[in-house]
């Protein structure tokens, strides 16, 4: 298997996963680093829950990150959460960064970030056989279903369809 080595998270993906049961999935990656900023906007429970991973790492931001998460709010209108995420990928050199915001998505990328959501990690613990076809199945269908992540219907089938054809 596989891991991801590094990755910056914003808030999404870690809600939409836990609120799925699939927080097993975050196994995919060696190293998650979020803000500071980010672990403060979850909930105590959530904040428990993410102490209890031993590959999440919370990182205080410099002062020039700082500046710049100030700078990117300004600029583009994104949350504090987003801001300090994508200036965070800047400071630690990380290249990869997870979220679910679209805004977030086009910023990061104007900033040479690879950006990529929670199904992408779905399928690629898939991928990875954390998980086989059938529980990936069931897991988006779930996500789709059971989470405040928003998921066009079309999004689904087409990717349901993309892992239907999938050799495991």
């Amino acid at each position: 298997m596989d891991k991801i080595k590094n990755a910056v998270f914003n808030t999404g993906p870690f809600i939409h996963l836990k609120e799925i049961n699939c927080l097993k999935l975050l196994n995919l990656f060696e190293k998650i680093i979020i803000s500071n900023e980010v672990f403060e906007e979850y909930d105590s429970e959530t904040k428990n829950e993410i102490k209890k991973h031993k590959n999440i790492f919370i990182i205080n931001l410099n002062s020039k990150t700082k500046d710049l998460s100030k700078y990117l709010i300004e600029q583009y209108n994104i949350h504090l959460g987003e801001a300090t995420s994508i200036a965070l990928s800047k400071q630690e050199n990380i290249k990869l960064f997870f979220t679910d915001d679209l805004d977030a998505r086009e910023i990061a990328k104007l900033s040479g970030i690879e950006v990529h959501g929670t199904l992408a990690i779905i399928t690629r613990s898939l991928k990875e056989n954390i998980i086989d076809k059938k529980e990936t199945i069931k897991i988006i269908k779930d996500l789709h279903e059971n989470s405040s992540l928003y998921i066009t219907k079309d999004l689904i089938n087409w990717i349901l369809e993309k892992i239907n054809k999938y050799k495991q």
